[in-house]
């Protein structure tokens, strides 16, 4: 992916002064939220100058007044907090994480679609690094537990590894082990593997995933220890407050940069991110899959990465991105959190209505439960347990409703189970006793 480098500009000071009495306001706010690059901005027309030059030259003055700086090795980035950025933040913090506490899912919920989103992590990991397989073939290789058949499903099966092993030293400060060790199981078992174990000693370049051309140069091999140092030192250090979102979001970009070694760091960088904001203690961030949302804006993710670097280190764009990508994923946690809390309303008034017809209350709540969860199966046992009955009672309970067609045995296997074929079987014995 090629985009063309920004023009080389001095800053000036007239148009510092100008944004100061607020004559830009407008389109300092707008740039900002869409935090345009150069081949973003010279082409617009509604624009304080007609020269493209000019605008950068204004666009660029006005972010070099607000850029704090960060140092690792030899390189110094900046970024700033932004009103948009700020905005962000908040929302996320106070929407997001405190909206899901506000009205949190069940805990059976959550554990479903923390397991979920496990694997989707896991998997779109892999793919977002080329890993050639489908989701469904993916996850069903996880949850059935078998072993992986190809490389592709074998980067699946490590990087659910990692996202694993990273909870347990979410609580440490992070060193060269540590890192070595995540991207140790990263690499196992792959063509990768001959590279794990210590950071790169040679050079590497970094490809384009569609058009095969170079697009990042990482430091000399010689440099990686001293970045890494630095790297780890930034992580650990909270002496001064910087927001846990974007202190993730500069590790992950900056091991992408670093490239500490030959192969695997996409995954490492992005298991970093999530060990960060674990740390910081953003407990739900394991129920969403950031790389899910990248891989559905590889694109925008690779431009982020180019764009950061090639206009004078700005990590705002990456920072920007990143902000957007935790926004999606989280909004499809809550969009899921509302579906299960309007299906769980759903599956309680079904078993209120079912009482109402005569059933009793535990075949009541049984066939509200499958509702809910149309592909699950009981047990004569489990039914007896939960509800604490003799498996006579239990027995009765359930061959009542086979007579009633509205539970199914299945025998094709010990122990005998129970479901439904549908929700519909339900929903038309409710209409039919209705009518």
């Amino acid at each position: 992916m090629k985009i063309e480098k920004p023009p080389h500009i001095e800053l000036n000071l007239e148009y510092l002064q100008r944004i100061w009495k607020g004559e830009f306001d407008d389109f300092m706010n707008e740039s900002d939220e869409r935090y345009y690059y150069w081949d973003d901005l010279k082409y617009r027309k509604e624009v304080p100058f007609e020269n493209p030059i000019e605008n950068w030259t204004l666009l660029k003055t006005y972010r070099a007044a607000k850029y704090e700086s960060i140092v690792f090795g030899n390189y110094r980035f900046n970024y700033f907090i932004s009103p948009y950025i700020a905005k962000n933040l908040h929302d996320f913090d106070l929407k997001l994480m405190a909206g899901l506490q506000q009205r949190p899912p069940s805990q059976s919920d959550k554990t479903d679609f923390f397991k979920s989103s496990l694997l989707e992590e896991a998997v779109a990991s892999s793919q977002v690094e080329g890993a050639a397989t489908t989701t469904e073939v993916a996850k069903e290789m996880l949850k059935s537990g078998r072993n992986p058949r190809n490389e592709s499903e074998q980067m699946i099966f490590n990087n659910l590894r990692a996202i694993q092993y990273i909870s347990e030293f979410q609580d440490s400060e992070i060193d060269f082990k540590l890192i070595i060790e995540l991207h140790q199981i990263m690499t196992a078992n792959t063509d990768a593997e001959k590279y794990s174990g210590d950071f790169r000693k040679g050079d590497v370049y970094v490809t384009d995933h569609v058009d095969g051309e170079i697009a990042h140069i990482p430091p000399d091999w010689i440099e990686v220890e001293k970045l890494m140092e630095d790297l780890c030192a930034f992580a650990n250090n909270d002496k001064k407050f910087i927001h846990p979102i974007i202190k993730a979001s500069i590790i992950h970009f900056m091991v992408g940069f670093i490239h500490p070694f030959k192969d695997g760091n996409g995954r490492t960088a992005r298991a970093l991110f999530y060990w960060y904001l674990l740390k910081k203690g953003y407990s739900l961030i394991k129920n969403i899959s950031v790389s899910k949302v990248i891989l559905e804006s590889r694109t925008q993710y690779d431009k982020a990465f180019l764009r950061t670097e090639n206009d004078e280190n700005d990590l705002n764009y990456f920072i920007s991105y990143s902000i957007k990508n935790i926004s999606i994923a989280f909004e499809k946690l809550k969009s899921y959190r509302d579906k299960k809390l309007e299906e769980k309303k759903k599956a309680n008034y079904v078993s209120y209505q079912l009482m109402e017809m005569g059933l009793n209350k535990r075949q009541a709540d049984l066939l509200g439960y499958l509702y809910l969860k149309e592909n699950n199966r009981i047990t004569l046992k489990s039914h007896s347990e939960k509800h604490k009955i003799v498996r006579q009672t239990a027995s009765k309970d359930l061959n009542e409703l086979i007579k009633l067609g509205l539970l199914k045995e299945d025998r094709s296997a010990k122990p005998y189970n129970f479901g439904i074929e549908s929700r519909h079987i339900i929903d038309n014995y409710i209409l039919k006793n209705n009518a």
